[in-house]
């Protein structure tokens, strides 16, 4: 079990640092580029990764395919739009063709890496939504210089229907302002731009759902809904379960080949035991 959790974090290693530097580093709080807003990305030497066996290496990386391939997850489960963003956000990263020199770009720059930080729109802690520090002008003109082809769009959406919905969800304050609504005597689940709940599901009838679902009395009762996502059907409340052909089906069938490769290579029993759970 403790060699397990070793390994998913040396796993986190491995895809998140570098090894340590070899020259004294010129970094200087003004241009480190892993300090942005009010955060700062820690560095790790990661190096001690090269003493493990062939072995615990491939089971390393495939746990931590296993985790990336989830990682949208996080982001869908934050808020409604905030894939379309992430991919939006690195499409122009990747595309853009225009001048970036400017403070704008490097305002972009910025807003981009706190949404990869916060798995979204939304402060890590404080959760509430961050505005980006350029304007919209700015965004249509990344739009319009970035690759034609390949925009994150739905089925069925044009890119200036895309870009019409994505511009007051990440610019306008009183869109989706709070991942959690926690004040007293409101719709807490109604005004939460978390993504949990599907749209018109009240407080009141998210609460009975689940209440509905225990037995009195249980000593352990089951927390349910944590692997789920609540929407109205035909005005019928319905969980989305998280599974493999279910919500999420993709990631998730990716999460699961991934756990099988490293069962296969896991360094004893009980470990294989705990990959394949």
């Amino acid at each position: 079990m403790k060699k397990y959790f070793l390994l998913f974090i040396l796993a986190a290693a491995f895809v998140a640092c570098n090894d340590a530097p070899k020259e004294a580093s010129t970094v200087t709080e003004e241009n480190d580029p892993n300090r942005f807003a009010d955060l700062k990305i820690l560095s790790y030497d990661a190096s001690s990764i090269n003493d493990l066996t062939a072995k615990q290496k491939e089971l390393v990386y495939y746990l931590s395919q296993a985790a990336l391939s989830g990682r949208e997850i996080t982001y869908a489960q934050n808020y409604k739009h905030n894939i379309q963003i992430k991919r939006t956000l690195e499409h122009i990263y990747n595309t853009y063709s225009g001048d970036k020199s400017t403070e704008d770009w490097n305002n972009f720059e910025i807003y981009l890496k706190r949404v990869w930080f916060a798995n979204g729109i939304h402060h890590h802690y404080a959760e509430k939504k961050f505005l980006p520090d350029f304007s919209k002008e700015y965004f249509a003109e990344l739009v319009k210089n970035s690759e034609e082809a390949n925009w994150p769009t739905l089925e069925g959406e044009t890119l200036e229907d895309m870009i019409a919905k994505l511009t007051p969800a990440m610019f306008d304050p009183s869109v989706d302002a709070k991942k959690v609504v926690k004040d007293k005597g409101v719709d807490k689940v109604a005004l939460s731009a978390n993504n949990h709940y599907g749209e018109g599901v009240t407080e009141a009838e998210a609460v009975a759902h689940y209440a509905a679902m225990g037995t009195t009395g249980e000593a352990k009762p089951i927390e349910n809904g944590l692997n789920s996502r609540l929407v109205k059907q035909d005005d019928d409340l319905v969980d989305l379960t998280i599974k493999s052909g279910g919500l999420y089906g993709g990631a998730m069938d990716k999460m699961i080949y991934w756990l099988k490769k490293a069962e296969e290579v896991a360094e004893n029993e009980g470990q294989a035991k705990h990959i394949g759970m």
